[in-house]
Parts: C-alpha cells; structure tokens; sequence
C-alpha cells in the first residue's frame, strides 16, 4: 500500500508540475480544431472558411486535377495559419497570423493579399500562391502580365510571397538567374542603338525580380500536403494534433524523469545509506522509477495535450472553463491510480467496500490536485514551479482530510461493532438470568412442596396418639433431609447407642 501511495504522489507531481506545459501545448492543438471547423468556440467568431468547408467544394470532371490544386490552394492557406499559430503559442509568442478574408478591413476575395501577419501595431502581408509552375508565375509577376487584364505586378507591394516548399529554392534560383540574364541583356543592349525603351523595360523586370526575390518564403506545406488537407482534412488535422502532442510528450519525459528519478534516487540513497537495501537492487529501482516517470510524463504531455485541445474547443460552456483547469494533465495519473485499484479487486486483494475507498481517495486527490495545481501556477506564474507546488499542496491536503475523514468514519463504525458486541452479550446474559431464575422459582417451588409435605407429615405424627420412637425418628429424618441435612441417628438402637456413649451430638 505504501508503494502505491508514492507511486501516486510522484504521479501527482508530475502532472501538476505539467500543467503549463499542457495548457500551452492544448492551446495550440486547438488551432488546429479552428482551421478544421471554421469556428473558435471560445470567442464565437466564425471564420470565412474551413478545411470542412474547402473539402466540400464541387469539382468539375473535366477539370478535376486544376481544380484540385485550385482548391487546395485555400487549404494550404487555412492550414498553414493554423500551423504558425500553433507554433507562436507553443514558443510564448504574442504574433498571430489570420486570413484577409477573416479581416473586415480586407475584406473578401483581397486581390493582393492572402495571410496577415500580426506583430503588435505591425501587419505583415502575404500572397500564397500553390501553382504547378513557379517560373511562370515569377515572369507574370515581374512583367507585369497575367491572364488577360489580370496584372499580377501588384503582387510586388505584399511583404512576402509564399510557395509550396519543394519550389522555394527553385523560385529564389530562378530570380537569380533572371536577374544575371537581364543583366548581361541590358548590357548588350547599351552599345546598340535605339534600345532605351527596350532597356527600361527590361531594368524594370529586372527590378522586379531583385523585389521579388527576398519575398519568397516557405508557407510549411507542400504540394502534396496542400492537396491531402482539401481530400482528407479531419485526417491531417489529427495528424498535426497527434504531432504537437507528441512534442508535449516529450517534454513531459524529461520532466517525468527528472522529478520520478531525483524522488527515486533520494529514497534508495536513504535505504541503502540505512541497510535497508543493496546497492545493486537500489540502481536497478532508481532506473526503473526513472523510466516509469518518463513514460507517466510522456504520457500525462501527450494526452492532456490533445485532451485540452478538445476541451477548449468544445461548444459546452463547461468544458471549456475545465480546460483552464489541470483537470486534462490529471487524466493519466488518474488512470494509472484507479487502474491499480481494479487490478487488485480483480485479483480479490480488496473487497467492493475497499476498491471504493481507494478510488474515492485516489479522484479526490487527483481534483484536488487539479485545482490547486492551476491557482498554483496562476499564484507563480513561472512554468513548472506554480503548478508543481500547487498541485502538491492540494493532493497532500486532500488527502490529509480524507484519511481523517475515513479515520472518523472507522471509528464510527468500531464503536457500532463495539455496542453491537456490548448489547448481544447484554442480551444473553439477560437470557441466562432469566433461565435461572425460572430454574431457581422452579426449585424452590418444588422444595417449597416438598417441605410442606414433609413438615405436614412430621407434625401429623408428632399429634398422633400412636407414636413410636421409629416412627418419629424416620420422619425427622425425612424433614431434616428435604431441608439438606442429614441427621446422625436413623433409628431407636442407634439413639441408645449414642446415649450411653460419651460423643457430642453434632447437627
């Protein structure tokens, strides 16, 4: 019993000291919750579009593949906003990135811009472009030209031009490369005649490019990528959950492990310090509790990151005020705690009462844990420290007052079992008493009619006129017996005998 209780309180301690870790990792999983519904349940602002919405556009069969890419084009713009945001919570970043068509300012369809980037008073703009050639569409853009009217120079006033990854050192190469070739053109051109309109066109492309240029950023998709989130977005949302998850996984071990091992290597210090313990035994449970802590933390990371994130984004207003709470961070713990529980009242070590108390115990300690884990961090607002202190106070509370509690409740029920044993003795013996007395009424009724018949007889033959000396002596002996004694002279000749003796007469 005593190893679960410290197996329980390391665990503790491990998802209490988690608690910032979680709720940031949460967080920023619930921006990929937002892309794929359009909606942020916290606030209740919609969202223009989402991946739901991208992947149920029609798509024309004649122009299946370029409608695809088309529409995957909207994809890559809400996942990669999702994807930067996420990044910005996790790194403790106040920038956030939306989409113009989620800007009133911009309003719908901006023929410029496509991603804002916010940083304080500071908007970054950006195009996203997902096209099958970048080349062509670096001419257009530092021509001037585009599809009939179209002028895709405008593109040159955004902050930054962003492209799938596999084409973004072909883009910046083939601005280079356009850059050289203009170059040598327009020096060609100078030592010919005639050529000064050729010659500022071709500067102004070249201007163009060397623009451009530096604006060409990665939008963290790729082609393919773009196009899975338009055919399967809850898929490749999960992806991305299960992604940041699993970074809050690992920090979670290393924490697991820092705290799980310095408990475990304190504790076998001491034992082996006290004899209590080889050496050798005590390295190998140190490693072995390091490992565990790492695999609790791993665990307590990975799935109140994902759990928080559900949470926050949930529609139920109580959901989301317990996602602000350690309670997701708790879950592992909690498991791990009840689990124990059951497996010994699986293997008929505790009874139903006893498998009660150990899991009444356990929740309300873990809860409490919980809470005073989250005033703990909002208390010491520094990672780690607020909620590990927080949630220690409240899971050693907690558990102070409910063993005292149970300790009250054994009382009480010992000194039930105590009146009970009192009262059925009581009982009996009252039984027995009465047995008694009925046995000692009987008796003496018995001896009562006895004696009086005795007594009757005796004086009936002390009235006789009739009487003889046997007669006497045989019915004073019959009284004397009824009444317990048993007289010395039984006949005449016995009582001559005893005259003429010297003996004392003895009653």
């Amino acid at each position: 019993m005593k190893k679960q209780d410290n197996s329980n309180l390391r665990n503790a301690a491990i998802s209490s000291g988690l608690t910032e870790t979680v709720q940031r990792y949460g967080s920023a999983n619930a921006e990929f919750l937002k892309g794929l519904r359009g909606i942020d349940f916290e606030t209740g602002f919609k969202f223009d579009r989402s991946l739901i919405d991208v992947s149920n556009y029609k798509l024309n069969p004649d122009y299946l593949e370029k409608n695809l890419k088309q529409q995957a084009g909207f994809s890559a713009e809400i996942a990669s906003v999702s994807k930067r945001n996420a990044q910005a919570i996790i790194d403790g970043s106040p920038v956030r990135v939306m989409r113009s068509e989620d800007i009133a300012a911009y309003g719908k369809n901006h023929n410029v811009v496509d991603i804002v980037e916010k940083v304080g008073n500071q908007e970054i703009t950006s195009q996203m472009k997902f096209v099958t050639d970048p080349k062509s569409l670096l001419d257009k853009i530092a021509k001037g030209q585009g599809d009939g009217k179209n002028d895709l120079s405008r593109y040159l006033s955004v902050d930054k031009l962003e492209l799938p990854t596999e084409q973004v050192e072909i883009a910046r190469k083939y601005c280079q490369e356009r850059i050289d070739s203009l170059e040598k053109q327009i020096k060609y051109l100078r030592t010919q005649p005639n050529s000064e309109s050729l010659i500022t066109k071709l500067e102004q492309e070249q201007e163009h490019f060397k623009v451009i240029k530096p604006k060409i950023t990665d939008s963290g998709l790729t082609t393919d990528e773009a196009i899975q989130y338009r055919v399967n977005p809850r898929w490749e949302t999960t992806k991305d959950i299960a992604k940041v998850s699993h970074e809050a996984g690992i920090q979670g071990a290393k924490f697991g492990m820092a705290i799980g091992g310095g408990i475990s290597l304190i504790t076998n210090s001491i034992a082996v310090y006290s004899g209590d313990k080889e050496l050798s035994d005590a390295l190998f449970d140190c490693t072995r509790d390091t490992l565990v802590s790492a695999g609790v933390g791993y665990g307590t990371g990975f799935t109140g990151a994902a759990i928080k994130s559900v949470m926050q984004q949930n529609s139920s207003v109580i959901m989301r005020n317990l996602a602000k709470t350690n309670l997701p961070s708790t879950v592992v713990s909690l498991c791990l705690a009840t689990g124990k529980s059951i497996t010994k009242y699986a293997k008929d070590e505790i009874d139903e009462k006893e498998l009660l108390r150990e899991m009444t115990g356990t929740v309300n300690g873990m809860m409490s844990g919980a809470m005073f884990a989250t005033l703990g961090q909002i208390a010491i607002p520094i990672p780690v420290l607020g909620g590990l202190i927080g949630g220690m106070v409240g899971y050693t509370l907690s558990n102070t007052f409910y063993q005292g509690f149970l300790f009250a409740l054994d009382e009480v029920e010992t000194s039930k079992i105590r009146y009970a044993e009192i009262s059925m003795k009581c009982d009996a013996t009252r039984r027995i008493a009465a047995r008694y007395q009925d046995y000692l009424n009987e008796l003496f009724d018995k001896k009562l009619t006895e004696l009086k018949g005795d007594a009757s007889i005796l004086f009936n033959t002390l009235e006789s006129t009739t009487i003889s000396n046997d007669d006497f002596i045989v019915n004073i002996n019959r009284f004397a017996e009824t009444l317990g004694k048993d007289l010395p002279i039984k006949n005449t000749a016995e009582l001559d005998e005893f005259m003429l003796s010297a003996q004392a007469l003895k009653l």
